[in-house]
């Protein structure tokens, strides 16, 4: 088995002069939802190079965002988040939106939910701990059996009692635990290119963010 966890971050644009495609959900209309966000972005101000994992979808692989954008993506969340203007530095809180799609063989398996972030990595490595049965990536999120050489997300029994969006591939999905802690090792490699990336563009811009790369990452908890 072959696993790998693909960290995303979510970046999505209204406006109110691009019409909302008339269907949904945006994974069973893709091509309409793709040319929604490719417009709002653009009028947004992201680049036309800004390409999202899957068709029809607002998560965007890390590895494949550039500067540029990221830098878009920088000052988007400084207007989310609390600044202080006062004293002229700004102060970031929260991690990224997003989080980490599950490939298993290939296949994508299953989607971050709704509030899940990059932060989130800390609970796929926890899942390698026997001690350790609190999984979340967003809510809802499935509940987690432990054997000895493999772990089942169970789906079906999520404490929260929602809908998945996407749908996930199955009601009970088996990971290796051992191609999970490969895969664990080599998002983690992304992940710190990833924060080398926000430091670099926080010095060269002039941001002044104090600790970008560990707040936008993991959040002020860190």
């Amino acid at each position: 088995m072959k696993v790998q966890l693909i960290p995303v971050i979510e970046i999505t644009n209204y406006d109110d002069d691009i019409q909302v495609p008339l269907f949904s959900p945006y994974w069973e209309f893709p091509d309409e939802w793709q040319d929604y966000h490719m417009s709002a972005n653009i009028k947004a101000g992201f680049s036309g190079d800004l390409k999202p994992y899957v068709t029809g979808f607002s998560l965007y692989k890390i590895t494949e965002i550039s500067d540029a954008d990221l830098l878009k993506v920088i000052h988007k969340e400084i207007e989310i988040q609390q600044a202080d203007e006062d004293s002229g530095t700004i102060y970031l809180n929260c991690s990224l939106a997003g989080g980490y799609v599950l490939n298993i063989d290939g296949a994508d398996c299953y989607f971050p939910q709704c509030c899940a972030n990059l932060g989130d990595i800390e609970d796929w490595e926890d899942l390698l701990d026997d001690d350790h049965s609190y999984f979340y990536m967003g809510h809802p999120s499935p509940a987690i059996e432990k054997y000895d050489h493999k772990i089942i997300l169970d789906f079906l029994n999520s404490e929260i009692q929602e809908n998945y969006a996407p749908p996930v591939s199955d009601h009970r999905i088996e990971v290796d635990k051992e191609a999970l802690k490969i895969a664990v090792d080599h998002v983690k490699k992304e992940l710190h290119a990833f924060a080398q990336r926000l430091l670099n563009i926080n010095q060269t811009e002039d941001l002044n963010i104090p600790e970008i790369d560990k707040i936008l990452m993991y959040g002020t908890e860190q």
